[in-house]
Order: C-alpha cells, then structure tokens, then sequence
C-alpha cells in the first residue's frame, strides 16, 4: 500500500519531467526542419576569389589509403601547392610521405600521449605563427571538395570575418547495408536540413569538422588543443562563446566517407557519445552565458544542441510514451503527459517527414522505412554502453589497423 502510494505521488512528476524533456527538443528539431523550406532562402553564389590568403589544414592519421585522392582534388582548386598543409599526426604508416609526393607542406607530430584531431591541429597553428595566413581552413583527409569550394570558404570568412561551414555529408559505399542508409540520412538531417533551417532562421550552425574555414584572428582567441571526440561541437561553443559564432552556406560542399560494420558503431558510439556529454556539460553553459551575455543567439545555439541523435530521441520518446500510457490505464496518473508526448510524437514525426523528403528519398526509399526499428534495436547497445563506458575522447578506428591487416 505504501509502496503505490509512494508510486502515485512520484510517477506525474516524474512523467511530467519526461515530457517535457521530451518534448523541448522534439519541438526545436521540428521547427529547425520546417524553416529549411519556409524560410527565406540562403544566398547560394559562390566567388573565384583568391586574393585571400589561406591554408588548407589537413589533419591524418594514418591516412595513406585516402590522402592521395584528397589531395589531388585540392590541388586543383588553389594555385600553389604549399598552401596545403597535411598534419601527419602520430602515423606509423606512408600518409607523410605520400604527402610529400604532391609537392605540399607537411608536418610531422609524434605525441602518443596527446592524441586527437584538436591537438593536430593546434600544432599546425604553432608552426604558422610566424607567416600567419588571413583564413584557415580545415579539411578531413578522407573528404572530397567540390569545385569553388575552397575559394568560396576564403574569400566568405575573410569579408564575414566570422567561422563558415559549408555543406558537409557522407556518401555510402557500393556495399552500404540499411544501417549504413539510416545513418547517412541521420547526418544529412543534422549537417545539412537543420543547419540549413537554423541558418535562415538567422541562429548559428554547428562545426561539422570538415569543410571549415576561420579568420586566423579569430581562430587565436579560443584553444583547439584537446582529445574530445565532438572537437568539432566544442569548438563551435567556444567560438560562440567568445562572440564568434559560425554560419552555414550551401554553395560549397565536403563529401566524407561513412565507416562500415565495427568501425561504423565505434565511430557512431564516439560521435553519439560526445553529443551527449555536450547536453549535459555544455548546454547548461551555453544558457547561463546567454542569460549573463544577453544574448539569444547562444540560448538558439544551446536548444539546437540539446537535441540528441535522432535514434536516441525516437527511442527516449517511445519509452516515454509507453510508460505514461500505462501509467495512465492504471490510473496512476493523469492524460495530460501522455497529451504531452503525443504532441511531441507529432511534431517529432514532422519533421522527420520533411527532412526525409528534402534529403532521404534517393537513398532511403519508402519501402526501406520499415527496417528503422532494427536500426533502432542496432543503436540501442552504443546508448546504454554511454552509462557504462562513455566513449567522450579520441580512440583509434579503421585507420590505426595497418594496411596489411585490414585487408586480411
């Protein structure tokens, strides 16, 4: 007896906290999501200006396989080769020495004890001090850009003089499973239709960690050094925080590579598991810093992070929906949580519509809809482990393996 009383007394709280953490961010992914076709569009012209002076910093580690390929397609958008720079960071394989081939600057960083992109790339910083370019401009050693790309990043981040990000997604290999379609659908919501929707709504966009460029006045006033996995998310805080905030254009565009089977989850638990870490620890910040700065920008910014990956939010909003209807036919509590999250579902299941039609429909046909609960089911192991063994620093992947191995 007492223990249902007990029960009756903490459930509507309880329930109604869920809801409505449920239903915030169900409501700003909506919203983001409408305004990328309702609201006014982005001015989408490009510029073959290089009076700018930049350098493309390309941060590898073991990246032998790919950097080639990556280089020669930035060779042929700038008109001398030493503007590139490739960061061989902690490599044990030929990535240095392929780069050296292409006639671009490389510099070698041998630090086991500091691992991670934030620290490759504060070391280039280090060694460009003494002939500073006016842009920095970082791109992954596994990305294509498209044409103009570069020159636009320049030139928009020099006259901005503000972060860029330009359209950054994954494409899929010829032997993409269905998990490796939802995934690619899942980061074109989040670096394309929501960056794209925050942006015409005037608000800041998230870094997507490729496809980047920073005034070099700028990039001094915050620190990349760090392992954190979210490097690219952090740095979007810290910019913000210090009156910098990014902004997104779609005229140019970085393409990456999706990672497959183990090195898939692996990569989706570290990128999955650094989101979560920033909803706990960094959105707080970027409130009170709204409030004390007066500013919104960093509450839209801060609203717009606390959205978790969308697998997680449909799994959250299940199991919130689920527990409030139960609670309900047992007259434990009554209907207005469950109003809550059916308001939330619907708003949820929205803009998921919408983004799907803008991005999802080429490779994620009608009929494919249907495997997402077993998208769902393969996610729901990289959430629990977060309460485990959060993966919140840089770890090695695919890349570490030697050539020889991983083709065994």
């Amino acid at each position: 007896m007492l223990f249902q009383w007990l029960l009756c007394l903490i459930s509507p709280v309880l329930l109604w906290t869920i809801a409505i953490a449920v239903l915030i961010p169900s409501t700003v992914f909506c919203i983001e999501c409408l305004a990328n076709i309702w609201a006014p569009g982005l001015d989408e012209e490009g510029t073959n200006d290089f009076s700018t002076s930049f350098n493309i910093l390309i941060p590898a580690h073991n990246e032998a396989e790919k950097i080639s390929l990556t280089l020669q397609g930035l060779i042929s958008e700038v008109c001398e080769t030493d503007r590139i720079v490739v960061i061989a960071d902690n490599c044990t394989d030929a990535t240095a020495k392929i780069a050296r081939a292409h006639g671009v600057t490389v510099f070698e960083r041998d630090n086991s004890s500091q691992l991670g992109k934030g620290y490759a790339l504060d070391f280039a910083l280090e060694q460009l001090q003494m002939h500073p370019p006016e842009v920095v401009i970082v791109v992954d050693a596994d990305c294509q850009v498209s044409p103009g790309t570069v020159a636009l990043l320049a030139a928009q981040a020099h006259l901005q003089q503000r972060p860029i990000q330009v359209t950054y997604s994954m494409e899929l290999g010829e032997q993409g499973t269905i998990t490796d379609r939802i995934s690619a659908f899942a980061i074109k919501v989040r670096n394309v239709v929501r960056s794209i929707g925050m942006a015409r709504l005037g608000y800041p966009c998230v870094l997507a960690g490729s496809g980047m460029a920073f005034p070099w006045d700028i990039l001094q006033k915050v620190s990349l050094a760090g392992s954190k996995c979210v490097d690219d998310m952090q740095l979007t805080i810290d910019l913000a925080i210090a009156g910098h905030t990014p902004t997104y254009t779609t005229a140019g565009q970085v393409t990456g590579r999706l990672m497959q089977n183990q090195a898939a989850q692996s990569q989706r638990s570290r990128w999955e598991h650094g989101h979560l870490e920033v909803i706990f620890t960094q959105v707080p910040k970027l409130l009170w810093e709204g409030w004390r700065q007066q500013r919104f920008d960093l509450v839209m910014l801060a609203l717009d992070l606390s959205v978790p990956p969308l697998s997680l939010l449909v799994l959250l909003w299940l199991l919130a929906f689920s527990l409030s209807g139960l609670f309900w036919v047992l007259g434990w509590v009554s209907w207005f949580p469950l109003a809550v999250l059916a308001l939330a579902g619907s708003l949820l299941s929205l803009g998921l519509s919408v983004a799907w039609v803008k991005v999802g429909r080429q490779d994620l046909p009608m009929l494919t809809l249907f495997s997402i609960p077993i998208y769902l089911f393969w996610k729901l192991p990289i959430y629990l482990k977060f309460f485990v063994r959060p993966q919140t620093r840089w770890l090695k992947t695919e890349r570490d393996i030697e050539p020889e191995t991983s083709k065994q």
